[in-house]
């Protein structure tokens, strides 16, 4: 029989425990996406100070690509720790089913019966979503309708989604933990060059910025992170992480000040290696969160950000919906009672997190839930002791 056993036993396995630091780090990405889509402004207010506030504002778009770096690190960690048992696939896909499909599918059901898609020009296109091709050019090349709207922010999933399909093959078939590490390395220089080929031949931004091929590096980097601390470099990593996430977000403060801005949009460097740069960043935040005794993983570690990624899933697949919904039936009150236009943006912003924070919760613990009591049919093996300072972790899967 194979052994349960894929990694040395002296190797932490962080997937296959809670790492409460990591909630913390869901917390900060939705936090700025959050931010990035709900508290709206001017490029140009007429005050320096205004105008930095606004550029980090614009720049919180970096909270996909925190979730995209997370997600690679759990998922590997998982995929890596479990190759050599029972079920290694259908435990796997069923676990990210139950964890995923449910709300997605849910939502788009109710879409589906409330919008009557098929109503609108280009309105079929909302049906790609149901395959999570929403980030190929089959949804963009068409003229985007308002159908479009309260979904566009889903096309991170579909990324993620597809990094699934294949990932977990390729780990697999390499099996070997130093060839995975250079697979994941080799394929995370492709996403840049990749990029530089398609701009090079005139590629709108919007194919760099969510064509998974494209966005592989920050997932992968991930990757690299969760097998690189199942081996004997793992100190050295995480010792050199701080250095490496400061020089990091010293290169992206660089790209601002040459650009002018960080905007994805209207910027050729985020759109060329940009990427790479926050995917360093990510997964170096990350790195520095995975020491229990270090300030980044207390910090991650406060209530609040842990509330916050708990229930970041729902909180990211509502938020949207729940603010064109608000600025529908709430914006022309608001605007009639505060005059002071950044109370009304900030009023707004409120308004969304009121009612999308709690929904989230009731749609985690009344819907979501019970799905996910199901993952106990597809349980991975228990984990054995590791290291005297992980002895008493509490044991829970992703």
């Amino acid at each position: 029989m194979a052994s349960h056993t894929a990694v040395s036993p002296a190797a932490p396995r962080e997937n296959l425990r809670h790492i409460d630091s990591l909630d913390g780090v869901r917390g900060i990405a939705i936090s700025l996406v959050l931010i990035f889509h709900l508290l709206w402004s001017n490029s140009e207010t007429g005050s320096r100070l205004m105008n930095f506030l606004a550029g980090l504002r614009g720049a919180g778009w970096v909270g996909v690509d925190l979730f995209f770096s997370l997600s690679g690190f759990l998922i590997t960690g998982i995929l890596f720790d479990t190759l050599r048992t029972r079920h290694y696939f259908k435990n796997f896909y069923a676990r990210r089913f139950l964890r995923i499909f449910p709300l997605y599918y849910g939502v788009l059901f109710v879409l589906l019966i409330v919008l009557h898609p098929s109503h609108f020009d280009q309105g079929r296109q909302f049906y790609l979503l149901f395959g999570y091709l929403q980030n190929t050019p089959l949804w963009w090349n068409g003229v985007q309708t308002a159908v479009a709207l309260p979904t566009d922010h889903l096309w991170s999933l579909a990324v993620e989604e597809q990094f699934y399909l294949v990932w977990p093959i390729l780990i697999f078939l390499i099996r070997d933990r130093r060839k995975l590490l250079w697979t994941a390395a080799i394929l995370a220089l492709a996403a840049p060059v990749t990029r530089f080929i398609l701009l090079a031949h005139g590629a709108p931004f919007v194919e760099t910025y969510k064509l998974t091929i494209c966005r592989a590096d920050s997932l992968l980097a991930g990757a690299w992170l969760a097998l690189i601390v199942r081996g004997k470099m793992r100190e050295a990593v995480l010792r050199y992480a701080a250095p490496m996430f400061l020089i990091a977000l010293f290169l992206c403060g660089a790209i601002a000040w040459r650009e002018g801005n960080f905007d994805w949009e209207i910027n050729n460097s985020i759109n060329t290696y940009g990427y790479s740069i926050i995917a360093i960043a990510s997964t170096s935040l990350i790195a520095m969160s995975l020491r229990r005794d270090s300030m980044t993983a207390k910090a991650m570690r406060a209530g609040a950000l842990r509330f916050l990624g708990k229930y970041s899933y729902g909180i990211y697949v509502y938020h949207q919906m729940v603010s064109i919904l608000e600025a529908w039936l709430a914006r022309d009150f608001l605007q009639q009672h505060i005059h002071s236009k950044i109370l009304f943006h900030l009023a707004m912003m409120a308004l969304v997190l009121l009612i999308t924070i709690p929904l989230a919760v009731l749609s985690f613990r009344l819907y979501e839930q019970p799905f996910l009591k199901l993952k106990r049919y597809f349980n991975y093996p228990p984990v054995k002791k590791l290291e005297a300072d992980h002895s008493t972790a509490k044991v829970s899967f992703t």
